[in-house]
């Protein structure tokens, strides 16, 4: 099913474990989200101080060239705030207190969506995104309830019931967004992480990137009828929400 209704004045929160892959996984959806009047915030947990290749830049500098990248991407998207968790790369699943401040965040920013990974999805053998798809989606399942983190609820932090999450890059999608109006914010978004397109030696390499992404953009259009789309899983089965 493709997206019908107009939804807007909605809290967003996505999470994810890298600076660039909120903009490459739903960056055509973030964009059209906010377009429509949503509040849209991204958590990264890591601070990407591990994801190059080149082994001349120090994890210090990197880390501080990833939050600039970010920086540039946010304005790009119009997304109105980020939140940095700061775990390096790589280690997520060895963190013990990754789920307590998600959901404390949950709590917080009240959203009524939330836009992870798909940790079922086959061969994805990257350990950050299964964790943050896993735990995201067992803390959006415990922050309605008071006694799971009792210190973050006598703090003042009020259960909350998240209605609707939305798995991006999914093993079996059954949601699509148009995002026909905004691929091209999602290309920029993608292409303003340049610690990450080392690859990309000129204009040729260039031009030959932007067109994988469209690509796959148009491969999911086609579930939907629209010229380019970004693809979900909806876990849940209430309103369509874009």
């Amino acid at each position: 099913m493709s997206d019908i209704q107009p939804v807007c004045n909605q809290k967003i929160l996505v999470v994810v474990a890298h600076p660039d892959d909120a903009g490459a996984f739903c960056g055509g959806t973030i964009a059209k989200a906010i377009q429509r009047g949503n509040e849209v915030t991204v958590v990264i947990c890591t601070n990407g101080n591990r994801g190059s290749h080149d082994r001349q830049v120090r994890p210090s500098e990197l880390v501080h060239q990833r939050q600039y990248e970010q920086d540039q991407a946010r304005g790009i998207l119009g997304i109105t705030d980020v939140i940095w968790l700061g775990y390096r790369d790589g280690e997520l699943a060895l963190t013990g207190d990754l789920r307590e401040r998600i959901i404390r965040i949950i709590r917080r920013e009240q959203p009524t969506i939330i836009l992870t990974f798909d940790p079922w999805k086959h061969y994805e053998f990257h350990p950050d995104h299964r964790t943050v798809g896993f735990v995201t989606g067992e803390a959006r399942m415990l922050a309605d309830l008071p006694w799971i983190c009792p210190e973050v609820t006598l703090e003042g932090l009020i259960p909350w019931h998240v209605p609707e999450l939305y798995l991006f890059s999914p093993q079996e999608p059954n949601h699509w967004v148009d995002i026909s109006s905004t691929v091209d914010l999602k290309v920029m978004s993608r292409l303003a992480h340049s610690s990450q397109n080392d690859f990309i030696q000129c204009e040729e390499d260039r031009q030959v990137f932007i067109r994988q992404i469209k690509s796959k953009a148009e491969e999911a259009g086609k579930a939907c009828g629209s010229p380019y789309a970004e693809a979900f899983y909806k876990v849940d089965t209430t309103q369509y929400w874009l």
